[in-house]
């Protein structure tokens, strides 16, 4: 009992503290040289969730993101035939680039602000998050070449690489459609998009006449058409799917244990789909994978999503579970089985209360509390466990990104506790979202 009492008071303590952390989101101006600019140039963000400045020591722990990052910020000064991150921190004034994480509050969009010397005024870049593509240049201190305020990262049912499928249906002739389709269904196309051009797989599909046969048909022909390539895999449960993407989603399909695909799929009411998916494997192709029993357009997409998605939350949470400390191990994950932790708790199980769970499910003497959890308990709950990791590194960015997109959301879960031996404690707390499965589990390990 005095354990948990201590570890209650440890928790709030810390959350008190990130709490006040959160709050303090900054809505100042950054000068560049002789001009003062709203935060993040061309108004790319208009939070600053950390600032770092980083030297040549620094190259070793840079991952190669960063990298690029620093690359690409570089060559808009007038070093502008560099190609690697030692040669733009050689060039920098005192050796030194400066990295500013910006975050727009509106739209969740995340931002990479490097800046630098060269001589007397500033130059750098601000880049959309996890990428080296160039959002904003900063040349002379002044912001130039401004780019949209939100990056596609390709999480909608059309990649980009596969934008041409709906250019087709758009554009192709009624003749180009006959040669491919039946005549009724080309006709009904033609008709459909004089009332409203396409706009989505969706909408192609809600054409009458339209279904799977029939979108491998368009595929084809917008393929021959040339205004699709090998860049976009192709369409697969109505998801219009890229090469990369089905790259990633098939390595997933086959590395994933069940309980990752089970946290994955966690929305579902039926999830003997995954039972489908590690009987059916190794896949080759994304076809392979849509065409398993089960799958369907949610699972396809959900299974991309899982597969291709890393924002600051998903950083975070990698490395928080990269922290090595046996004796007071904490780890987050996004994937896992949470009936498992229910039905069938470990050994020395000394509480449970749920929320939002069928008492049937639950073990003797489990509670349940009569209210869902929010975003804000969520939030609340990663934020004491980054804490109690001992995270050396600045959580603001995967914390902010994680209350924006648990807002306004309700969740069910339980917290677990166990005391297996005199000197050993385990602590549990999952959250399901109720709609749209997003899942986090946070285990605390602690020996005497």
């Amino acid at each position: 009992m005095h354990r948990k009492l201590s570890l209650a008071l440890i928790t709030s303590s810390l959350l008190a503290v990130t709490a006040a952390g959160c709050a303090a989101g900054s809505t100042d101006s950054t000068d560049f040289g002789s001009a003062a600019q709203a935060i993040g140039a061309c108004g790319l963000g208009d939070e600053v969730l950390s600032v770092r400045t980083y030297t040549t020591a620094d190259i070793p722990e840079l991952s190669a993101i960063q990298k690029a990052q620093f690359v690409t910020a570089f060559r808009e000064s007038a070093w502008d035939d560099i190609t690697t991150v030692e040669e733009a921190f050689l060039h920098a004034d005192d050796h030194e680039l400066r990295a500013t994480i910006l975050r727009d509050s509106g739209t969740n969009q995340f931002y990479v602000q490097v800046d630098y010397h060269v001589g007397d005024n500033p130059y750098g870049a601000v880049l959309y998050w996890n990428t080296a593509v160039v959002g904003a240049a900063i040349h002379d201190g002044y912001p130039e070449e401004c780019g949209p305020l939100t990056y596609n990262y390709g999480q909608g049912d059309t990649a980009p690489e596969c934008a041409g499928f709906i250019t087709y249906v758009n554009t192709a002739s009624y003749a180009a459609l006959d040669a491919y389709l039946p005549s009724n269904v080309a006709q009904a196309i033609v008709d459909a998009r004089t009332v409203a051009p396409f706009n989505s797989i969706a909408s192609v599909v809600a054409v009458n006449g339209v279904a799977e046969t029939r979108l491998q048909q368009l595929l084809t022909a917008a393929r021959a058409a040339s205004l699709v390539g090998a860049s976009c895999s192709g369409i697969y449960d109505q998801i219009a799917t890229s090469a990369t993407e089905a790259t990633a989603l098939i390595a997933l399909a086959n590395e994933a244990n069940a309980e990752e695909l089970h946290g994955i799929l966690a929305f579902e009411i039926n999830q003997t789909v995954v039972d489908s998916l590690i009987a059916e494997r190794p896949f080759a192709t994304a076809a392979e994978v849509s065409a398993t029993y089960r799958v369907g357009t949610a699972t396809f997409r959900a299974l991309r999503n899982a597969a291709t998605f890393r924002g600051p939350f998903e950083e975070l949470v990698a490395e928080v579970n990269a922290l090595d400390r046996p004796d007071a191990q904490v780890r987050l994950d996004t994937h896992f089985d949470w009936l498992s932790l229910v039905t069938n708790p470990g050994t020395g199980l000394t509480d449970m209360t749920c929320f939002g769970i069928d008492e049937a499910l639950l073990p003797a003497g489990a509670t349940v509390r009569p209210t869902l959890a929010d975003g804000a308990e969520v939030v609340a709950d990663v934020a004491n466990a980054v804490a109690l990791a001992n995270y050396q590194g600045d959580p603001a960015p995967g914390l902010a990104d994680l209350e924006f997109r648990t807002a306004n959301s309700t969740f069910f879960g339980c917290s677990i506790s166990y005391h297996p031996n005199p000197w050993q404690y385990d602590y549990q707390t999952f959250f399901i979202d109720t709609a749209t499965g997003f899942s986090v589990l946070r285990t605390f390990h602690y020996v005497e």
